[in-house]
């Protein structure tokens, strides 16, 4: 619409100067911003006048548009870390990066665009610490125009916890709470999710998941059994000083992921009891955000490679963390983070563990560039001592 408006008024004045007095680059200016305006405030009012329907829960439905443009968008993450005593930690970091020193933790690409109103999709590649090219995601979404439904099919994130939902692109820290990345799916999956958006403030889902997570060699249901997922996700408040978030979600059914946490305990297949709660404080007059969250698991029926049964106690992991934006530094921000772990409460082991960061980050323009940096005091609760505290920078720049 602003690309019509400007064409037009570009044709009335050039009609203009044929037949009157040269127009000046001002005047053709002023025209300009007079037309933006009258942009600006026509947009505010079909927001306006949107919100409204919403509100008497009906929807509108507008004219189908055209195939819009692809797009094609990317990341990359260049990190150096620097582990205290990488030997000590079998050659690995606390965050999985192997060894000490620099890194291209993520390369990616993503092509995505809109088939018309109701059709988008997305088709995402990676090469993450110089791994081979892999699908990452790839999926098709409809959104319906009479009803605030849309049906999401083919692989993407699973869709349980707030923190792995967030964009890897805006985390505070280089990585994400220990709490999440050991308990909840962080991963992706093959299947469908539904969302009915009940109103501005709330969101609900369901989804329906091969739950065999994601490998470069099979995107297929081996075992013939589903996991599924529910979530609410509310603002119960979102005005000008204060935003509060809320999402809870649940998994249930089997999870054969090989990145579980119960593999440490030669566990292959679990049924999941999963629940996650996590929320989201934004005192906007103050620069300042809060995040936190809790999980708990209660696995059954556990088995290993052999099919025999495997006992496992309950899961449970939290995470609170900081974001205090420096008012006389623009696009720098001070963060703090304590994750605590335990996978397994019928044993005392190495994988209790909590974590302690400090750090900060700095948005050289926006999100688009930006620098993170942390220290990480690792602790192992049980077991022996490991000398694994972390220090790490990166630098982001998407494109």
């Amino acid at each position: 619409m602003r690309k019509l408006l400007t064409a037009l008024s570009i044709a009335v004045l050039t009609v203009s100067t044929a037949s009157s007095a040269e127009i000046t680059n001002q005047e053709i200016l002023q025209k300009l911003q007079e037309l933006e305006a009258k942009l600006k405030k026509l947009e505010v009012e079909n927001k306006r006048l949107r919100e409204l329907l919403e509100e008497k829960g009906s929807t509108l439905i507008a004219a189908r548009k055209k195939t819009k443009k692809l797009k094609v968008t990317g990341r990359v993450l260049f990190r150096f870390s620097q582990t205290a005593d990488i030997d000590e930690s079998g050659g690995k970091s606390i965050y999985g990066d192997p060894g000490n020193g620099f890194t291209v933790r993520k390369a990616r690409v993503r092509f995505h665009g809109k088939l018309n109103d109701n059709v988008s999709y997305m088709i995402h590649l990676r090469a993450d610490r110089g791994s081979q090219v892999e699908l990452w995601d790839a999926y098709v979404k409809y959104s319906f125009d009479s009803i605030p439904l849309s049906i999401k099919m083919g692989q993407f994130k699973v869709p349980l916890s707030m923190s792995y939902l967030k964009s890897g692109t805006e985390l505070w820290f280089p990585e994400r709470p220990v709490a999440v990345n050991k308990i909840a799916p962080v991963w992706r999956d093959v299947g469908l999710e539904a969302t009915w958006k009940v109103s501005r403030a709330l969101k609900l889902s369901a989804s329906v998941l091969n739950g065999e997570g994601w490998s470069s060699d099979k995107i297929y249901n081996s075992d013939k059994k589903y996991a599924y997922v529910f979530s609410a996700d509310v603002t119960p408040v979102d005005n000008e000083s204060l935003r509060w978030r809320v999402r809870v979600g649940y998994e249930v059914g089997t999870d054969a992921y090989s990145k579980l946490i119960y593999t440490k305990y030669d566990a292959v297949s679990v049924e999941r009891r999963l629940l996650d709660v996590e929320t989201r404080l934004d005192l906007r007059s103050f620069g300042l955000s809060l995040e936190g969250g809790f999980l708990y698991d209660n696995p059954q029926d556990a088995v290993d490679s052999s099919g025999s049964s495997v006992q496992l106690g309950d899961a449970k992991g939290y995470y609170l963390q900081a974001d205090y934006a420096l008012p006389s530094v623009k696009g720098l921000h001070l963060v703090g983070r304590y994750s605590w772990l335990d996978p397994n409460d019928d044993v005392d082991d190495k994988y209790d563990v909590d974590y302690t960061s400090l750090g900060f980050y700095y948005l050289i323009n926006g999100w688009q560039a930006a620098i993170r940096s942390a220290y990480i005091f690792a602790n192992e609760r049980h077991g022996e001592e490991v000398d694994n505290d972390l220090f790490v920078t990166e630098f982001q720049l998407l494109f």
